[in-house]
């Protein structure tokens, strides 16, 4: 064969495979968009029409009987755990309020600066902005008003961020998301909190009219962003996960636990009570507090009572400092009180994640994802590791599972990857063919060179003969 018709045979090779490798990495290139809908119960899609929530259900995936978050079911938490795959204990927030021994500080939602610390938010996990920009060269993560997205976490904040502004309407995060994934240097990966349905759930009541309401409304805001991705010929390329960080349940104020009346106020430091208690006894209390508390839930059993060390495994809510010495877990729709703090609330969330009506929805669609695919239900840890797998990206150490989530998605073509793997095969051969075949005429052309110059030597005339 001629080596010109072997350099175009390798051309031609590496041009197929080049299209067949286009067509498998294609989905690297895939945007991702994260929404969580602060408070979204399960079930709340049955309430009322929601023809935009429905284009998820119909064109993508979802999750029939939500999904299994973590304890405690509070904002704060389950968030840092739907962006890390962390359970609470190993990502450190493990609540809306707490103490840290350690830092002898308090964290809380009213502290703006706290929440902007490293000291709380980077102990090890590794959110998925930072994931995304420590592993893309190209990587850029939009933030509106998720937890943690103001502390430099591993030194890394994502490129766009916006803070917790209760002022800031529904559409104009939505324009500004937009923006951001459409500017002179886009992001590839956003997200976007909305604090409701939660606010209205704890003023009225879940099962409320204006709940019900709300979910209408906040269908609406699905609708105009979907509007605003078509106008900027987004959708064919972004994948879209819509989610939750809990349920809720009614709290009738006739179902109180009234912690004074068990044990002295003076005795313990406790942030916030209800539903989950999370009691520092003051020095040399532990045991009185714990014994008072196991006698009290022994007789009226609408509450349970642990020790740090006997948390059961199942709420992986062990192994962190910032778990109290006790914790007393109130029972569905029971709520604790004290004199400092009295029920307000007619609908709480925190409770046992057994309970369904803690569990958030889940919906996705986008390029990834079947079309009308549905499964019962899985944890939220899973979510980071689908988003990773989304974005072409190694997750970082965390606990969820690809199990499940992993039937979301739609598969492989096996034709595209067979055809990818021979045409790969073939034109490593042709290349090592070609390699050979230039090595070897290489080699034939010196010798031919070295053998003329000594033709041409030897029939040179010598001095002695020229004189001659």
């Amino acid at each position: 064969m001629k080596l010109t018709s072997v350099l175009a045979l390798i051309i031609s090779s590496i041009l197929v495979s080049g299209a067949a490798h286009k067509l498998t990495r294609k989905s690297a290139n895939y945007k991702l968009l994260i929404i969580s809908f602060d408070g979204f119960r399960w079930n709340y899609l049955q309430r009322t029409k929601t023809p935009n929530f429905d284009k998820f259900i119909e064109g993508g995936v979802q999750a029939k009987y939500g999904i299994k978050n973590a304890f405690v079911t509070k904002t704060f938490p389950n968030h840092f755990t739907l962006v890390t795959g962390l359970w609470e204990e190993s990502h450190g927030i493990i609540n809306n309020e707490m103490y840290d021994p350690r830092l002898n500080e308090t964290f809380a939602p009213g502290k703006p600066k706290v929440q902007d610390d490293p000291a709380w938010f980077s102990v090890g996990a590794e959110p998925i902005w930072v994931t995304n920009q420590l592993q893309k060269v190209n990587g850029r993560s939009g933030n509106i008003m998720w937890v943690g997205g103001g502390a430099p976490i591993k030194w890394v904040k994502p490129s766009r961020y916006m803070p917790f502004n209760a002022s800031i309407g529904d559409h104009s995060k939505v324009d500004t998301l937009i923006d951001w994934f459409t500017d002179q240097y886009p992001i590839n990966l956003g997200l976007l909190y909305f604090m409701q349905p939660d606010a209205d759930g704890h003023e009225f009541g879940p099962e409320s009219e204006e709940v019900t309401k709300r979910i209408a409304q906040l269908d609406e805001v699905v609708g105009y962003l979907l509007k605003r991705l078509e106008e900027k010929d987004l959708l064919d390329d972004l994948n879209i996960i819509i989610t939750s960080d809990h349920g809720f349940s009614s709290t009738p104020k006739e179902k109180v636990i009234n912690l004074d009346d068990f044990i002295d106020p003076s005795s313990y430091l406790m942030l916030s009570p209800t539903p989950v208690a999370h009691i520092w006894p003051h020095e040399g209390k532990l045991e009185e507090i714990y014994s008072n508390l196991t006698a009290a839930a022994a007789e009226n059993g609408n509450f349970t009572v642990y020790k740090r060390e006997t948390v059961p495994a199942y709420f992986h809510y062990n192994h962190n400092r910032r778990i109290p010495p006790i914790l007393a877990v109130a029972k569905d729709h029971f709520s604790f009180v004290a004199k400092k703090f009295p029920h307000t609330q007619r609908g709480n969330h925190g409770y046992d994640n057994r309970n369904q009506d803690m569990h958030p929805f889940f919906l996705a669609m986008g390029p990834s994802f079947k079309k009308g695919y549905s499964v019962d239900t899985f944890n939220n840890v899973d979510v980071y590791p689908l988003m990773c797998k989304l974005l072409n990206l190694v997750p970082a150490p965390n606990n969820g599972s690809m199990n499940i989530v992993k039937k979301l998605l739609v598969p492989e073509d096996p034709k595209t990857s067979m055809i990818t793997f021979v045409t790969y095969i073939v034109g490593g051969v042709l290349i090592v063919a070609v390699a050979s075949i230039f090595t070897f005429g290489v080699c034939r052309y010196r010798r031919y060179l070295t053998s003329l110059k000594r033709y041409q030597y030897s029939s040179l005339p010598t001095q002695t003969q020229g004189l001659d």
